[in-house]
């Protein structure tokens, strides 16, 4: 059975979404606010972890950060919903595993959290487009790609052209290795390379490197 850890301020949403999942089988703590969220996180490790962006207190960033200190591995989906394309950045980069929306059907929920825990990254369909509509409509010239990254991944890059491992990477950024992991497929994706030689050697001709 899969256990899963569902956090959400709305009651009746919170317990509407544990029904579905437990009636496909999820074994489904639930709790609505981030300090029952940390308790639980105490207590047990999850499956898969699925979150509402917009909580009080503690908001849904900040629990995925939490959870990923002290589960680095865990599969973390956001369910929000709230405009995608205004958090997509940030939430790829602290590393959850997929972004469903609220208006998703218990399928389409379900069969998300299923790809998610299989390794596979989830995302709307419509705003899965426009983001590839985004990527075409960019020229690939030097100045597009040099937009594209974002501050940690310049910050990811500088370590690795000092040396620095992945777990090196990790503490020196104060970030898991996942992060850095996620970070690091990122910039070979943004600079067309396939190595860490490459991407340096890259970034240097670009002007990121000295």
């Amino acid at each position: 059975m899969t256990t899963l850890l569902l956090v959400d301020d709305h009651p009746m949403f919170l317990a509407g979404t544990q029904m579905i999942l437990e009636k496909h089988g999820f074994i489904v703590a639930a709790a609505a606010n981030a300090a029952e969220a940390r308790q639980k996180l105490e207590q047990s490790r999850f499956d898969a972890y699925l979150y509402d962006l917009n909580l009080p207190e503690v908001n849904g960033f900040e629990l995925t950060g939490m959870t990923l200190d002290r589960h680095p591995d865990a599969c973390i989906v956001i369910l929000t919903g709230e405009v995608l394309a205004e958090h997509f950045d940030r939430l790829m980069e602290l590393g959850v595993s997929g972004l469903l929306d609220k208006s998703s059907t218990g399928d389409q929920l379900v069969t998300g959290l299923t790809l998610a825990m299989e390794g596979r990254v989830v995302l709307p369909l419509e705003f899965a487009r426009q983001l590839r509509t985004k990527s075409f409509s960019r020229t690939n010239t030097d100045d597009a790609i040099r937009r594209r990254l974002t501050e940690n991944e310049r910050k990811v890059l500088e370590l690795i052209a000092e040396g620095g491992k992945n777990k090196d990477i990790a503490a020196a950024l104060f970030m898991s290795q996942r992060n850095v992991e996620y970070l690091i497929s990122s910039i070979f994706e943004k600079l067309a390379v396939s190595s860490r030689q490459e991407a340096v050697a890259r970034a240097t001709a670009l002007g990121y490197l000295s």
